[in-house]
């Protein structure tokens, strides 16, 4: 997980966690804010939700949660091995919960089409991010074969994103392929929103679709393939146990 030629974001992080990894390592979290990447100031608005006793905005909130998620791992005894896992987990699932709960508070309000993708965007992205960070922190994925586990890992957060903004490789989902040569890719295209300028289907590309959920363009084809062939599956057995209708029924 090389960053050699990652460039974090310019003036000083607003935060920074060290979390220790398993084997000896340490993990970094710096958290900053980039203003620029923001939506504008409407569409942050309608995502404004009551979090401890105050109104803040989606963001601020999921920031406040992952944050948390940071300093309780910071804190979290490593003695015994099997209880460290346990009980960081515990945190994980905990934050998660809260910060779906708070996307799906945001979604309550009445929001324009942009807002609906800015508040869907920062809580896939913090979720994303939680599952990252939990995985490095434990040393996973064992990739022996693959990569030579690093002994500092750098994790650049961006709020304004919703989590992560780079990470020089990581680890495909389950369902995506991943190859020796190739085992992740780069997440720089976080750093630019997307688009929801467009609202049909056929003018939508697979990649703008990869950028959203941080995947590969061709693991979205795929997904778009299979879920196509399924619902053209249903249809077609819809039809068929469907009662076919006489002349006598069509003229009543």
């Amino acid at each position: 997980m090389s960053q050699d030629d990652f460039q974090p974001p310019a003036g000083p992080a607003s935060a920074e966690y060290r979390v220790q990894v398993s084997g000896g390592a340490e993990m970094r979290i710096r958290c900053f804010l980039t203003e620029q990447l923001l939506q504008s100031r409407e569409i942050e608005e309608q995502t404004r939700i009551p979090y401890l006793d105050r109104s803040v905005l989606l963001w601020e909130a999921l920031r406040s949660v992952a944050e948390s998620c940071f300093s309780l791992w910071s804190q979290a005894d490593r003695q015994p091995p099997a209880g460290f896992v346990g009980e960081t987990l515990g945190i994980k699932e905990r934050c998660a919960q809260e910060g779906q709960e708070l996307v799906l508070l945001a979604l309550r309000n009445p929001l324009q089409s942009k807002a609906i993708a800015r508040s869907l965007l920062l809580g896939h992205n913090f979720l994303r991010t939680l599952d990252i960070c939990y995985e490095a922190m434990l040393g996973y994925p064992s990739q022996k074969s693959l990569t030579r586990k690093p002994r500092e890992i750098d994790v650049v957060i961006d709020w304004a994103v919703g989590g992560i903004r780079d990470w020089a490789v990581h680890y495909p989902y389950a369902f995506e392929p991943g190859t020796k040569e190739n085992p992740g890719q780069r997440l720089a295209h976080v750093n630019a929103h997307y688009s929801t300028d467009k609202v049909v289907r056929s003018q939508i590309s697979h990649k703008q679709i990869a950028n959203i959920f941080m995947l590969q363009e061709t693991t979205v084809a795929d997904l778009e393939r299979r879920a196509l062939g399924k619902l053209r599956e249903a249809f077609r057995a819809g039809e068929a146990a469907a009662p076919r209708r006489g002349p006598a029924a069509k003229a009543s």
